[in-house]
């Protein structure tokens, strides 16, 4: 668990100087790393995400419109220097800056949409994270092979049940 590595080696070398065995010591580690993970996730969920929703709004409206004026830009100079001549801006210019508009007021629009719904993830509740726990767990023990079990792959929770004959 990158996130959470050092404080796993930090517990393995104290578990380890106690003398615990080693399927002692990854459970408990397990059990921090759900706990810890738990509540960053709850966290998250109640305080960061719905506070960056409201936050974010107005700076990513002003990124959007300074966006808008820079892709512009290239409309504004090919249709000038279309007219300094004294002819018409070819229509891809049209169509160009058309493109850019669509394109630009879309983004602009979901994200007007998107970023308040982030305070729905207040509502998410305790057991649904868990949950989330349980399945983000199972996933990563059906596609991550434990370390010194090579060339055959063993999950890591088979691993921890081979400690057991130990």
């Amino acid at each position: 668990m990158p996130v959470l590595g050092d404080l796993v080696g930090l517990l393995d070398d104290a578990a380890t100087q106690f003398g615990f065995p080693f399927w002692f010591r990854t459970f408990a580690e397990l059990v921090v790393a759900v706990v810890l993970t738990f509540i960053l996730l709850r966290v998250l969920t109640a305080k960061l995400f719905p506070w960056l929703g409201g936050a974010l709004a107005h700076p990513l409206t002003q990124l959007t419109r300074a966006l808008l004026v820079l892709l512009l830009l290239p409309d504004l100079g090919a249709s000038r220097l279309a007219r300094r001549f004294g002819r018409t801006p070819p229509e891809i210019v049209y169509g160009y800056g058309s493109g850019v508009v669509a394109v630009v007021e879309g983004v602009d629009d979901l994200l007007k949409r998107a970023l308040p719904k982030l305070s729905l993830t207040r509502a998410i509740r305790p057991w649904l994270l868990a949950v989330l726990l349980v399945t983000g767990f199972l996933l990563w023990n059906n596609q991550d092979c434990a370390s010194g079990t090579a060339p055959r792959c063993a999950s890591p929770v088979q691993v921890w049940l081979a400690s057991f004959d130990q």
